[in-house]
């Protein structure tokens, strides 16, 4: 897969168990890992069709992002299901369960560093209006 062009970045004091998380409770897939210098994990690449998400070892205050949010699109209303039903198997904090709102069907799971994932399928609005409709 080549590189996105855009892709955001996450620091974390634990990168290995934010990444294993993600993996684990929302099916992203592991593409590199890199050891830290502390003997941690200093860096991990994870892809989602058509994207990538950077996880990087928090090295000191500069490096402290605070809280973020990803969204991860899906191609069907199913997906959200699927996706829901292995973040609960896996333990995810489910902070807002699946629903239906004019814009996606989704749900938004915390990981253990506070980001949240906005899980979701795009009802067709947001197109409508990004095409001027």
């Amino acid at each position: 897969m080549p590189d996105p062009i855009l892709f955001p970045l996450l620091w974390s004091d634990d990168a290995g168990a934010i990444a294993d998380w993600a993996v684990r409770c929302l099916g992203l897939t592991e593409r590199w890992r890199v050891d830290g210098e502390g003997g941690g994990v200093g860096h991990v690449e994870l892809v989602w069709p058509g994207g990538m998400l950077s996880i990087n070892e928090r090295r000191g205050p500069d490096d402290d992002t605070g809280p973020s949010g990803i969204g991860l699109r899906v191609a069907a209303r199913a997906d959200v299901d699927a996706c829901h039903a292995r973040a609960v198997a896996g333990g995810a904090d489910i902070v807002r369960g699946l629903e239906e709102s004019r814009i996606a069907y989704s749900f938004t799971a915390r990981d253990p560093d506070g980001n949240e994932w906005w899980v979701h399928f795009e009802t067709g609005l947001l197109d409508e209006m990004r095409a001027g409709g």
